[in-house]
């Protein structure tokens, strides 16, 4: 996943919620991606990188069926409980190597991830493998890090990306193959760093597969 030792979140997962930034983070780009993409009762969704559910459950509420991929077994356990206590039983877990996982063609209506690709180094090969996955005319969302100095990490295990340059990613989703792509800042994080506070801005990315693609 990372040019460096990947992080424990085996270990972090029983505690990964109770940190009221993560939720706030979630609860952002959940909302952003309910306004800008048109979500119905019949869509195959998938979130890449899905942690304990803090974002993909809550669009499993108003999406036909969500396929939640993490490298992280304990990650994935927390979601499993998570689901049984929300009655859904329109989630499958799915638990991904870290290096390389294919998707299926063609198989879903919507793909989403958020604050996962800066600890991926592979960032174009993942976009594509995105676009194979979507069904013609499927969306893309994609929530993460604007470019930052890297201090927002106080350890750099894991992380492959001090964030990225909006433009940048921009063209990366346009050579990829994607269509009416947008951005905005969803949500800014603040973390005290010395004497002073610093802001880390969040940008979600949404675009869409072509229908004759």
């Amino acid at each position: 996943m990372s040019k460096n030792a990947p992080r424990d979140f085996d270990t972090a997962a029983a505690h990964w919620d109770d940190k009221p930034q993560r939720r706030m983070i979630a609860a952002a780009v959940t909302a952003a991606i309910v306004a800008n993409i048109p979500l119905h009762h019949d869509m195959q969704i998938l979130e890449y990188g899905c942690g304990t559910g803090l974002c993909g459950l809550q669009l499993a509420l108003k999406t036909g069926h969500l396929t939640a991929a993490d490298t992280s077994t304990g990650m994935l356990e927390q979601l499993k409980r998570k689901t049984r206590s929300l009655g859904l039983d329109n989630v499958t877990p799915v638990l991904i190597p870290p290096s390389h996982w294919p998707l299926p063609a063609e198989a879903f209506d919507l793909v989403f991830s958020s604050m996962v690709l800066h600890h991926i180094e592979g960032t174009r090969p993942l976009l594509d493998n995105f676009y194979r996955s979507l069904k013609p005319g499927g969306f893309l969302a994609i929530a993460d890090l604007e470019k930052e100095d890297g201090t927002f990490h106080g350890d750099p295990t894991g992380v492959a990306h001090c964030g990225f340059d909006t433009r940048v990613f921009f063209s990366l989703l346009e050579d990829s193959g994607f269509i009416a792509l947008d951005t905005q800042t969803v949500h800014t994080i603040r973390k005290q760093r010395g004497n002073s506070e610093r802001c880390y801005p969040v940008f979600l990315m949404t675009g869409q597969k072509p229908l004759g693609a």
